[in-house]
């Protein structure tokens, strides 16, 4: 039988206080002459899909704010046609009663 002995590579772990003394110095390295930093390709996409997010969640808040304004006008739509049904049903009602007892 072989032996198989797996060697993983070694890396060297820094200390915290020494990493957090370097990232000051890496982000000067950086900095472009008008203060900008440059971003990571990866943070430029975050951004991107975060303003299409945010475009379309304002897409959603006024379709939301439409249906609304349109089932607020059915609901009063609805009772005024139930109020006038009512109405007339009641006016007509007493005039059955009439007819029905004359027989």
């Amino acid at each position: 039988m072989q032996s198989h002995d797996l060697r993983l590579p070694v890396f060297p772990v820094v200390p915290l206080a020494e990493k957090r003394a370097t990232q000051p110095a890496e982000l000067k390295n950086s900095a472009k002459p008008n203060g900008e930093v440059d971003m990571e390709p990866r943070v430029v996409e975050l951004e991107t899909h975060l303003k299409y997010i945010r475009r379309d969640m304002e897409e959603v808040r006024s379709d939301v704010k439409t249906i609304k304004h349109r089932l607020a006008y059915s609901a009063g739509g609805t009772a005024v046609v139930l109020g006038l049904l009512g109405w007339i049903a009641n006016s007509r009602f007493d005039q059955l009663v009439t007819l029905l007892l004359a027989h």
